[in-house]
């Protein structure tokens, strides 16, 4: 048991690229961790890391054993998971990111099902519209709108929408003109943290248009509203501040009481695809594997 204690140790020395960083990692002391790797060194007779002041760096048969002890961390790992995942019900830890825009529809109900199921689920959500760094803000789960470019993230798809450019149909009725002379950057336009000051929607036409109206428009705008989240940019442009850029399942609630309208009504924006995003590999825990299933769920059922 002493070994095997040893060879996870070595390894995170390995990982850190020092004893004081794995030390640090490991909440022990510097001293002992390098008892530790003299213990092993001494156990095995062969030296596994040259050290000097500034650096570490593996002997020749220092990296065969990293291997296998790297395999050894892996199997424990697999078998760890997989024990508490037959265990029946899910527990721990869970720590997810979301934008706002998502929460009220997808995620709070996703979440409130999981724990209802699992009641020694903790979950911890984070609610931001910037994008985040998986590993330095320490979260399991990331759902974001757009796929990474390149990355070592797993990621899955969760679903589509459309945004909707949309007003208060006061705001519409007060610039009927400018609209209809499409004057778009003579608009208010309330913009999220993550817009830019001047932006541009492309806008394709519906399927059904006729084919005098069947071209694709740019709607160019200056923000002159500004807020850090979309709850708020919903609720600016129901109380007729401006025109704002919306999901289309926030914004049809909206229009179903009668406080959004469609700026360019025979219209519409792209579609945006959302993944969830961890850093699990290609076995993820069931806790996230069920989370994933159970957020593709529900916005399905905000597509039908």
């Amino acid at each position: 048991m002493d070994y095997l204690r040893h060879m996870a140790i070595f390894k995170q020395i390995v990982d850190a690229g020092s004893i004081s960083a794995a030390a640090d990692n490991l909440d022990l002391s510097k001293s002992v961790v390098s008892h530790h790797l003299k213990s092993l060194e001494l156990a095995v007779g062969v030296q596994l890391l040259h050290r000097t002041t500034r650096k570490q760096q593996l002997t020749p048969a220092g990296t065969d054993f990293y291997q296998r002890c790297a395999q050894m961390a892996d199997i424990s790992q697999t078998a760890w998971q997989e024990a508490r995942d037959t265990g029946g019900k899910l527990a721990g830890p869970i720590r997810i990111s979301a934008p706002h825009a998502l929460i009220d529809s997808i995620v709070a109900p996703a979440i409130a099902e999981l724990c209802s199921d699992n009641a020694q689920v903790k979950p911890t959500i984070s609610v931001a519209d910037q994008r985040i760094d998986l590993l330095s803000d320490n979260v399991d789960l990331v759902i974001r709108v757009g796929k990474l470019p390149s990355s070592n993230l797993m990621q899955r798809k969760l679903g589509d929408f459309r945004d909707v450019v949309c007003a208060s149909p006061t705001y519409i009725k007060r610039h009927k003109h400018e609209i209809d002379a499409e004057q778009w950057p003579s608009l208010d336009y309330i913009a999220n943290s993550w817009q830019k000051a001047r932006l541009t929607h492309e806008l394709e036409p519906l399927s059904n248009t006729n084919n005098n109206t069947a071209m694709t428009k740019h709607l160019a705008f200056v923000a002159n509203r500004f807020t850090d989240n979309s709850s708020a940019v919903c609720a600016l442009a129901k109380a007729g501040l401006g025109v704002a850029l919306l999901p289309e399942f926030v914004f049809q609630q909206a229009e179903q009481q009668n406080q959004l309208a469609m700026l360019v009504p025979d219209h519409q924006c792209p579609l945006n695809t959302v993944y969830a995003v961890h850093d699990f590999g290609h076995k993820p825990p069931q806790l996230i594997k069920t989370t994933i299933e159970l957020l593709m769920r529900y916005f399905s059922a905000n597509k039908s």
